[in-house]
């Protein structure tokens, strides 16, 4: 299985036991933009808002830069609609808006990014060692049981007050396959959010690909733009989802 999809499906597993779980937040919006550095060595810069509401569990993008358009993720499946509203493309995403950095901030999950199960859950995985230094805690997750090992790698996790704020994907065979860093945290309304993410993926051809992503004027449960939040799916005819 390719290490990415891996990572994303482990995701998918510990996703489940988010559902019913009361909590206090429930509205994410920001204005979002991200920067992708490519394997060729250019740039890519996206531009524009995001949306998120646990309850209705999608995620909007209001994109104006380098187009105005829409992007909505739900379920598993990835919407894009122009200026106009039309429906001009879907596909599938392995991500899913449940288990995202909106969902787990939101929950106040973000501090071991979901990963501890809760107690009736079957857990993927579990600590396997904890190291405290002047940089702050070190958490090494390992997968909970032998057959998990064979699919799943250990993640390693650097949190420094209580804030979550690195984290390294490993395989099964102990390769690196992808970091994230959690920096500039703002707290709104006792949210805990970074305001600024880095993605670095290495692929098994030795590819890397940088994503930063930057959130400003973030705001917590937003009471109006409802039917942002509630995004309709244009239908037309003409659009057939990618397999």
């Amino acid at each position: 299985m390719n290490p990415i999809k891996i990572f994303l499906f482990v995701f998918l597993l510990i996703a489940g036991s988010q559902y019913g779980q009361a909590q206090q937040f429930y509205r994410f919006k920001a204005d979002i933009s991200v920067k992708d550095k490519l394997v060729d060595g250019t740039y890519r810069l996206t531009m524009g808002k995001v949306y998120y509401d646990k309850l209705y569990k999608k995620i909007v993008y209001k994109l104006n830069f380098p187009n105005i358009e829409t992007m909505v993720i739900q379920d598993t499946t990835l919407f894009k609609i122009d200026k106009t509203n039309k429906l001009i493309e879907s596909s599938r995403t392995f991500l899913i808006p449940d288990f995202t950095v909106f969902h787990l901030a939101l929950t106040g999950k973000l501090s071991d990014y979901g990963l501890k199960a809760a107690a009736n859950d079957r857990a993927i995985y579990k600590i396997g060692k904890v190291e405290k230094d002047e940089k702050g805690l070190t958490t090494t997750w390992v997968p909970a049981e032998k057959e998990f090992k064979k699919v799943f790698g250990d993640i390693k996790m650097l949190t420094i007050n209580k804030k979550l704020d690195a984290m390294i994907f490993y395989n099964a065979k102990g390769k690196i396959v992808s970091r994230q860093f959690f920096k500039k945290y703002v707290n709104v309304k006792g949210v805990e959010f970074p305001t600024e993410v880095t993605m670095i993926s290495y692929a098994e051809d030795g590819r890397v690909n940088t994503q930063l992503t930057t959130y400003k004027n973030v705001l917590i449960d937003q009471n109006n733009e409802d039917e942002i939040y509630r995004y309709r799916i244009p239908i037309t005819k003409s659009v057939t989802a990618k397999k």
